[in-house]
């Protein structure tokens, strides 16, 4: 495995971090609910649609620090989600160990992440549950044409990083543990550049963890009914958000032979696409939902999206498709509406926001199934998702900020920052 020097100053930079942790609670060892965890885990590239790539397996280091929330914090969060841990870290995959049929090659991804891991499945001695990660990934080499034609995976500096996936662990006395792990993994830049193929990976590993104080289940069971003054009732959000974006259909015109339908996809050089750049997308989004629970509301929304690129669009469409499938297209209108079933779920200010929507109106040029499979454009199709992260603030009344990546066919469209607010009807 090449290992470049990037990865020892994140290295170093993860060790101070435990070590200043170590110190900040060494006074107090008896009730230290610090860990420090190691983990080696191998993946495996599930697209396997390169035709320059020749392995598709690699391994991951992953270094962090862990907090384990506590009975004592009397947080009803922490209580209703059994305590879970929250871990601090920096990883390093392996992925310039990828094998390529040309000259082609691949670096490795260092990323700095955050994780939530909870046990659903808590024993004197084993403990199994999930866990979720979020972070960002720096990429040292990105898409080349002459160096790397086949690395048409990642063309940004700084990509967002996501991971879910499930763990068992043992117990080893009252400080060490030692487990599985079997998870996805999701590398992206959102589309702020363009090659942007992105990178899926499944996989598994083994890790290892030193608590700084003394493991007692029996301090993490729950004892009776949780008291909690939580009260049911309709939530209403309003949210703006913005970021921006790369047409697929304006890098497709440098893409492919438009003479020819049976002639492949070429990665266009950085000469040819000197001129392509990404545009600004904004959106207006209003959700209703009712909180049946202290973790969950769910409800309904509606959005608007403003993209500002649609002359381009049509520019591009007439060269991809022709001026007669342009003119017999629904238009190039900027503004789309969305109608979505909502999701949230909590956990203290935090909250996971996802939806699920149908456009009843946009008009995105030319949305002919069979043309747009040719470029794999799937962005004119008639549904959507959205996924993200958000942050509640109540003592500045309930505003919020937030990132989510909306996309197509699971394909991403952009990355948004969003700033909202949220108000309460009444509750029972």
């Amino acid at each position: 495995m090449r290992i470049s020097k990037q990865f020892f100053f994140i290295l170093g930079i993860s060790l101070a971090l435990l070590l200043q942790g170590v110190a900040a609670q060494a006074q107090d060892k008896k009730d230290n609910r610090m860990l420090i965890s190691g983990q080696g885990w191998y993946g495996y590239d599930i697209e396997q649609l390169r035709p320059h790539q020749k392995s598709y397996g690699y391994m991951s280091y992953e270094l962090a620090l862990g907090i384990q929330t506590e009975p004592a914090d009397s947080n009803i969060y922490d209580r209703k989600f059994g305590y879970p841990t929250l871990y601090f870290g920096a990883s390093v995959a392996s992925m310039g160990d990828f094998l390529f049929y040309d000259h082609t090659k691949f670096p490795n991804l260092y990323s700095l992440f955050g994780s939530f891991e909870r046990s659903i499945l808590r024993g004197n001695n084993f403990s199994a549950g999930y866990h979720l990660d979020f972070g960002i990934t720096y990429n040292p080499a990105r898409y080349d044409p002459i160096d790397g034609e086949g690395n048409n995976w990642l063309s940004s500096p700084f990509m967002a990083y996501f991971g879910a996936g499930a763990f068992a662990k043992v117990h080893l006395g009252k400080r060490w543990e030692i487990g599985v792990d079997a998870a996805f993994r999701h590398y992206s830049n959102g589309r702020l550049r363009l090659p942007n193929e992105a990178l899926n990976a499944v996989g598994g590993g083994v890790f290892a963890r030193y608590r700084l104080s003394e493991y007692e289940p029996e301090r993490y069971r729950r004892q009776g009914q949780a008291v909690t003054d939580f009260k049911k009732g309709m939530q209403y959000t309003i949210a703006l958000g913005g970021g921006v974006h790369t047409c697929q259909a304006e890098w497709n015109t440098y893409a492919f032979d438009h003479s020819s339908a049976d002639k492949p996809a070429r990665i266009p050089t950085k000469e040819e696409t000197a001129g392509l750049k990404a545009h600004p997308k904004f959106s207006l989004s209003f959700d209703a939902t009712y909180r049946y629970s202290l973790r969950y509301a769910t409800g309904l929304g509606v959005d608007m999206f403003y993209s500002s690129n649609m002359d381009e669009l049509k520019a591009a469409d007439i060269i991809l498709y022709g001026e007669e499938a342009v003119k017999n297209s629904p238009g190039y209108a900027p503004v789309s509406l969305g109608l979505a079933v909502v999701q949230e779920i909590y956990w203290r200010n935090f909250a996971i926001h996802i939806a699920v929507g149908a456009y009843p109106y946009r008009h995105k040029g030319v949305n002919d199934k069979e043309l747009n499979d040719r470029y794999d454009d799937r962005e004119r199709g008639w549904h959507y998702e959205k996924a993200g992260l958000r942050y509640y603030f109540p003592k500045l009344g309930d505003t919020f900020v937030g990132l989510s990546i909306k996309s197509h066919n699971i394909k991403a469209e952009y990355l948004e920052l969003s700033l909202g607010w949220r108000f309460h009807g009444k509750k029972h």
